[in-house]
Formats: C-alpha cells, sequence, structure tokens
C-alpha cells in the first residue's frame, strides 16, 4: 500500500484544493494507492481554520491589508516557521502515528517549515514534497531545502526556487496540474473559433475583483458589443444579489450563477473569459483554449502572472475596465484575429497530462506502508 498526505487549504480560495484534487484524480487511478487530503490549517486549531477564512475578504475588500502581510511575512520567514511550529506539532504527530503515510505533499506555503519541523523533531524520515501554487513569484516559505522534491510549475518558479537556495537537485520542472474536467473537456469537445458571425459569449469570474469591478465590466461588454455574459460568482451571495439588480434591465443577455461545480462546462462555451489573473483560473482557461483577459492580480504572489501570459501569448492583461472596449475591438478585428491568435498559442502551451506526470513521479517516491 502506498498512503500519501495531502497538506492542503480549504478556505483561501479555491487554488490549493484544486491542484489537490487534480493530483488525487491521478493517484488514485495507480495501483495500491490511498490518498488523504486534509486541510492543514485545523492542526493549528479551531482559530486557524477561521483566520484561514478571511482570504477571500481581504482578496476582494482588502488587497493592500493582504499585501502587506504577504510582504512582511517575507522579510523574516524562518521567524514565522519556528513561532508556529509548536502550534502544528502534536496534531500533525498524531495525524502520522493514525494512518503512517508513506509520503507527504504540501500544497501550501504555510506548512512546509512546520511540518519538516515536527518530522526533523521526532526523527522521521517520511518523504516530503512541495507542488508550488505560484507560477512567477515564489514566497520564501515555499522554498525549503529540507524537501525532498518541489515541482515547479515552469521555469519562472524553478528560477525563483533557486533564488531562495533551493537545491537544484531537489526541483522538479513540471507543468501545472489541472483537474480532470478540464482537460477531459478539452480533450473530447470540439471548440469553435468565435468569428464575429454570433454573439460574443464572454464569460466572467468574481475571483478577487468584487462587485464594483465586475458590474463595470459587464455593462461596458454590454453596452459596446454584441455580448451575452456568464458571471459566476462562486459563494458570494452578497455579490450575486448586487449583480442581479444591476445587471437586471439585461437579464436576456446575462446569465448570473452562484457556485458551480461544472465551470468547465461555461469555460468551453465562452469564446474569451474574463479573470483575475490566479493560477487555476489562468490554466483552467488555458486547458479550454478560451482566450483570457486578465482583470488584474491579488497584490503579492499574482502581481506578475498577467505579465506571464502576455509575455507568452496566452492573454492580455487589462486591469481598467475603462480600457476594457478599446482592448477587445483589437483583438475582434479581421474576423476575431487576435482571439484566434491567444487560442492557438493556448493549445501550444498546455499540457493535458500534467497532473498524470507528477502524480507518476509522486507514485515513485512514496513508500510502501
Amino acid at each position: 500500500m502506498k498512503r500519501i498526505l495531502i497538506l492542503s487549504a480549504n478556505r483561501t480560495g479555491h487554488g490549493h484544493a484544486s491542484i489537490a484534487r487534480a493530483l488525487t484524480e491521478q493517484l488514485e487511478r495507480l495501483e495500491g494507492v490511498e490518498v488523504k487530503t486534509i486541510d492543514a490549517f485545523s492542526l493549528f486549531g479551531d482559530f486557524a481554520v477561521k483566520a484561514s477564512g478571511l482570504y477571500g475578504t481581504m482578496a476582494r475588500h482588502a488587497q493592500q491589508v493582504w499585501k502587506l502581510s504577504y510582504k512582511g511575512t517575507t522579510r523574516n520567514p524562518q521567524r514565522l516557521v519556528k513561532t508556529i511550529s509548536p502550534l502544528l506539532r502534536e496534531r500533525f504527530l498524531e495525524t502520522l502515528q493514525k494512518q503512517p503515510p508513506g509520503l507527504i505533499l504540501s500544497i501550501h506555503p504555510f506548512f512546509n517549515g512546520t511540518a519538516l519541523n515536527a518530522l526533523a523533531g521526532r526523527g522521521l524520515t517520511i518523504p516530503f514534497a512541495i507542488m508550488l501554487a505560484d507560477l512567477v513569484d515564489i514566497h520564501p516559505l515555499w522554498a525549503d531545502n529540507r524537501a525532498d522534491v518541489i515541482f515547479c510549475p515552469g521555469m519562472d518558479s524553478f528560477f525563483a526556487s533557486l533564488a531562495h537556495g533551493v537545491s537544484h537537485e531537489k526541483l522538479h520542472l513540471c507543468d501545472f496540474p489541472t483537474r480532470k474536467a478540464f482537460t477531459e473537456a478539452a480533450r473530447n469537445r470540439s471548440k469553435e473559433p468565435y468569428d464575429g458571425s454570433r454573439p460574443l459569449q464572454c464569460l466572467l469570474m468574481s475571483g478577487g475583483d468584487g462587485p464594483g469591478n465586475l458590474r463595470n465590466i459587464a455593462q461596458t461588454l454590454l453596452r459596446y458589443f454584441d455580448a451575452h455574459i456568464t458571471i459566476i460568482c462562486g459563494r458570494n451571495k452578497r455579490l450575486h444579489q448586487s449583480l442581479t439588480q444591476s445587471l437586471a434591465p439585461h437579464a436576456k443577455r446575462v446569465r448570473i450563477l452562484g457556485f458551480c461545480t461544472n465551470v468547465e462546462d461555461y469555460m468551453m462555451e465562452a469564446d474569451v473569459a474574463l479573470v483575475r489573473a490566479s493560477p487555476n483560473s489562468m490554466m483552467e482557461a488555458i486547458v479550454c483554449g478560451t482566450p483570457l483577459i486578465l482583470t488584474g492580480g491579488l497584490p503579492g504572489q499574482e502581481e506578475r502572472n498577467p505579465e506571464f501570459a502576455q509575455m507568452r501569448e496566452l492573454g492580455v492583461s487589462c486591469p481598467d475596465y475603462r480600457k476594457l472596449a478599446s482592448l477587445l475591438r483589437g483583438l475582434l478585428a479581421n474576423n476575431a484575429a487576435g482571439l484566434k491568435h491567444i487560442s492557438a498559442k493556448q493549445r501550444a502551451y498546455r499540457n493535458l497530462d500534467a497532473a498524470k506526470e507528477i502524480a507518476a513521479v509522486l507514485y515513485e517516491r512514496t513508500l510502501d506502508v
């Protein structure tokens, strides 16, 4: 039996949980593998779980507060690890004792040093892997050279990890893992390129933009283009209600949704997706071949993601909705040549087997228990 314990986070956006699910889907297809995923904030106690839930609020309404907290923790990460390690140690070791894993995989920087300290303190030599959840800017807490392997989704994160002092031999270059629902949709469904002969299908996702930007973006699309819009608000009920009211005059052209388990369906039908530059949202769109307009990035780990996409021609950046109409007109010129170009670049870039390839490496490194 190969048992893998994944340390993830359920309330700090959907990214960590999405990566955990993408890898679990592939690991469980392998012979004799048992995967257990826990919200590792629970190992610090109920307060930490509740505190982690503030991420969404800060991402939507207090991005400067998030920026200050993010930057603040980069100044002396080892002091932070030393301070919080005792809070995790006992619950973490109890978890290991109940079901000893043959490998531990961390998908959140907060848990790397604390978990490795607990293992070292008890003299345990369980293989420890880290899956980076960021594309460009890597928080120092990701870069713990005691890990057996660190998966880097692209050269930017690879070189950032080296700059933080991780040994070259500890790094494994890979592509970003995406859930099977998206990769299978991309494999099995055809996606007609937009040519201007029908209404433009636009997908908007709330991310960290907040009600004001989403409303303004939607109104811009409705005013200047023959567009039909789908807005996914996630669990943000206040945003859903606000947009339903403000966009009521355009009800025939607007579809406003809450939490969805089939985002891939809306991604596949969209001609263009307007999203925050979170790695998961970006890569899900890229896998589906859906041109991206990135409306901004969370300060800290997402600041340079729009640049990442633009350099590879996987999407364009438009943090100011007042420039959206002009930008989109350019993409739609000449029978939407700009959108077609982005889609072609996405298809050349994407790796539909990324999660499968990472799972194979994890499998090889997992001890039998």
